[in-house]
């Protein structure tokens, strides 16, 4: 039996102890919702850049905080994620007052593309959930691959500066440190491969192609897959010039969260 969600007021939300970090950069929080028990709370939120929908849930973890627990792909309707956030609100299974983290089993053999996840804000919050399940980084929409990727970068002290999301330029983002001792320009070129689908030598080739042209300092490319032998191969002969960097090397980074 679906258990009974209420939409509440900003205000009500607000007196929860919520665990998040500002959502008004990537997205603006329009509605919010509480199960009868006020443990699973839900946040509804639109996308600054991208216009659709997405939510939130949050469950409560042992320190009696609300934590996210489920992002949910974006939507183009607002009535259609409210409809999927009241039924996933409503048939979350509660164990000693905590939210199972289970929300993501599916039957469903086949992922439309065009329905991969697309979280709606990049605090540290969200990264602490990639950081205790990095599989869902294979299914987070490219463009907010690429913002997880240019937050982690701001973190480690980068001013960063997304460029216009086409269909491929070689640089994804831009990132610089300048200060009394360096001034040092970066570009970043990012892949949300899946693992079967390693990033081959043509892709480190128009990298390389890109440093040469634009001089940057250094260059870089991230994969959630890892890279082939030739394109390993390839990128040595740049070795101080260009940065590989795969799964496990952005495990490693979430693992500062």
């Amino acid at each position: 039996m679906l258990k009974k969600i209420r939409q509440i007021s900003q205000e009500q939300f607000d007196q929860f102890n919520v665990a998040k970090g500002p959502m008004n950069f990537f997205a603006k929080e329009k509605e919010w919702f509480s199960s009868e028990d006020d443990k699973v709370l839900g946040l509804i939120l639109k996308d600054n850049i991208d216009k659709d929908w997405s939510y939130v849930i949050l469950g409560l973890d042992e320190t009696e905080t609300y934590r996210a627990i489920d992002v949910k792909v974006s939507e183009d309707s607002l009535d259609n994620i409210r409809n999927i956030l009241y039924r996933k609100m409503g048939s979350l299974t509660i164990e000693d007052g905590k939210a199972k983290e289970d929300l993501f089993e599916s039957s469903d053999k086949e992922v439309d593309e065009s329905k991969k996840l697309i979280i709606t804000d990049i605090s540290d919050e969200f990264k602490k959930y990639f950081k205790k399940h990095p599989e869902k980084l294979y299914d987070l929409h490219p463009r907010k691959f690429e913002e997880l990727i240019a937050s982690i970068l701001e973190d480690l002290g980068f001013d960063v500066e997304l460029t216009k999301a086409t269909r491929d330029g070689g640089t994804d983002i831009i990132a610089s440190i300048k200060n009394k001792l360096w001034d040092i320009l970066a570009y970043v070129e990012c892949k949300r491969h899946s693992p079967e689908n390693k990033v081959g030598v043509g892709i480190v080739r128009k990298v390389v192609g890109v440093h040469a042209l634009r001089k940057p300092a250094k260059s870089m490319i991230v994969t959630t897959s890892f890279f082939t032998k030739n394109a390993q191969e390839e990128a040595k002969i740049m070795e101080n010039d260009l940065d590989l960097r795969d799964y496990e090397n952005i495990k490693e980074w979430l693992n500062e969260y």
